[in-house]
């Protein structure tokens, strides 16, 4: 696919590519519906059902299989952590990344389990953003080059890519884009599992506050929020989802901050997300507040904390189990 032009505005370009219209044959989803009727009752197999409809016709073929899945973890690092408003620190975003890079972590396990390559980008881990409550995260530029990035998720061709973040902060940066995208205030966004002590809540509404109020007059237009508010792994993940659209590659969403970068597409062109999935829903109920935003139900409820690849990476061994009963048909390309 074509990357955002260099000229004096980068993000129109990243503006047309969403706007794009990708023609959609809902032909192998036709195909999925109709061999459903075959094995018994319409409905019987429930959002497996719904889920296979959805990769076949994402995938363009029938039967829908999943044989060379791609979980792509998008990692940064953000200055607003020196405010105190984050558990974790930008070293240890570094730790985790070498954790999956050796495959030490938990979640490399559970995507070899799922048969997953899994990839993790590594965004200027040293070179932190700015708090957002001092300056604009990035530059158009940036913002713009970040998200053309994103777009080396699909190069390798799967046939389905589970996204994931990893990132000190990125769950306060993306609440600050949902306050844009959404309105409302910023302790509705922040809103915290129960695990999360009060204080370090109230750090992150004050921190949010001030970043709304510092950016007012740049927030009516998503990708300027982003620009803004986000961080380079929501840029990447946002580059990721249109990249895999226009490839026609199914995308599976992670936790919140996966969700908000999709929402920032979604906010242009509602459409423009309609090959994207939710995997499950965190106990963080801004997350919960989101998908609804989206319009999208999650396929499981695993209670997870957080995101952080656990639910998109679990979520592919589900979706081949979607896939299974119509393998044995005959395969067209």
């Amino acid at each position: 696919m074509t990357e955002p032009a260099n000229n004096t505005a980068p993000l129109e370009d990243v503006r047309a590519l969403i706007l794009k219209r990708i023609p959609l044959d809902t032909g192998p989803g036709d195909q999925v519906s109709a061999a459903l009727l075959t094995m018994g009752r319409e409905g019987d197999f429930g959002r497996l059902g719904e889920a296979a409809i959805w990769l076949a016709n994402w995938q363009h073929r029938y039967p829908p299989r999943i044989e060379k899945p791609a979980l792509v973890i998008f990692a940064g690092s953000h200055g607003l952590v020196e405010e105190g408003v984050s558990l974790s620190s930008n070293m240890d975003t570094r730790a985790h990344v070498e954790a999956l890079q050796e495959g030490r972590a938990p979640l490399s396990a559970i995507a070899t389990q799922a048969g997953a390559n899994i990839r993790v980008f590594e965004l200027a881990l040293d070179t932190p953003t700015p708090s957002i409550a001092d300056t604009a995260a990035m530059s158009e530029r940036e913002c713009a080059a970040t998200i053309a990035f994103g777009f080396e998720a699909v190069e390798d061709k799967p046939d389905l890519l589970a996204l994931a973040v990893s990132g000190a902060g990125v769950g306060t940066a993306a609440a600050a884009v949902a306050c844009a995208l959404y309105g409302g205030s910023p302790d509705y966004w922040v809103r915290p599992s129960n695990h999360t002590p009060p204080a370090l809540s109230k750090r992150r509404v004050e921190l949010v506050s001030r970043a709304l109020t510092l950016h007012r007059g740049h927030l009516s237009d998503p990708l300027e929020a982003l620009r803004c508010l986000g961080g380079r792994e929501l840029a990447a993940c946002v580059g990721a989802i249109i990249a895999a659209r226009h490839e026609g590659v199914p995308v599976v969403l992670d936790g919140f901050a996966t969700t908000i970068a999709a929402g920032v597409v979604h906010a242009i062109d509602p459409t423009a997300i309609s090959h994207c999935i939710a995997s499950h829903t965190t106990q963080r109920p801004a997350h919960e507040a989101a998908l609804e935003r989206l319009g999208m139900k999650p396929l499981m409820q695993l209670e997870f904390q957080t995101g952080g690849g656990l639910g998109s990476a679990t979520a592919i061994g589900v979706l081949k189990t979607a896939c299974a009963p119509f393998i044995a048909e005959p395969a067209s390309t």
